[in-house]
C-alpha cells in the first residue's frame, strides 16, 4: 500500500471516530492500486442491514460549511451550493473540520456534482445527502 494514502486513510478513520461515524465490522476501507480507496464488504449484506452511521454534523454540505452563509446570501442550491462548499473547506485546508475526509477525495472524478438527476435520485435515494 502506498505510504501516502495508508496516512490518509488513517487519519480518515480517526476522523470518522472523532466525528461520531460509526461503521459496522462487516465494511474495511482499503487503499485502490490506483491510490483511491475502496470500501469492501468483508460478508454478504441484505437489503436493510445497517452498514454506518454518519451524523449530519460529520456532512459536509451547503448548510453545514464555513460558507453557509454566504452560500444562502446567494440563494445558491443543489449541486452548484454543494459545489461552493466543498471548495471552500478544501480551500481551508487542515483548518477545515472536514480536512481528512476531504484529502480522499480524487481531485478529477465523476462525483455527485457531475451526476445527473436520474443518477442522484437513484443513487441517494434514502441518504441524508438527497434531502439538500
Amino acid at each position: 500500500m502506498d505510504v501516502a494514502i495508508s496516512s490518509r486513510l488513517r487519519a480518515f478513520e480517526s476522523w470518522m471516530r472523532k466525528h461520531g461515524v460509526v461503521c459496522s465490522d462487516v465494511l474495511r476501507l482499503d487503499a485502490s492500486e490506483a491510490g483511491g480507496v475502496n470500501v469492501r464488504a468483508l460478508a454478504a449484506l441484505r437489503e436493510g442491514d445497517v452498514v454506518a452511521t454518519i451524523p449530519r454534523r460529520a456532512c459536509v454540505t451547503p448548510r453545514t460549511s464555513g460558507a453557509a452563509a454566504a452560500i444562502k446570501d446567494a440563494q445558491l442550491g443543489g449541486t452548484l451550493a454543494l459545489a461552493v462548499a466543498v471548495m471552500y473547506e478544501r480551500a481551508w485546508g487542515a483548518e477545515s473540520p472536514w480536512y481528512d475526509y476531504l484529502r480522499l477525495i480524487p481531485d478529477c472524478e465523476p462525483v455527485l456534482l457531475v451526476w445527473s438527476e436520474d443518477e442522484v435520485a437513484r443513487l441517494l435515494a434514502g441518504t441524508e445527502l438527497d434531502k439538500f
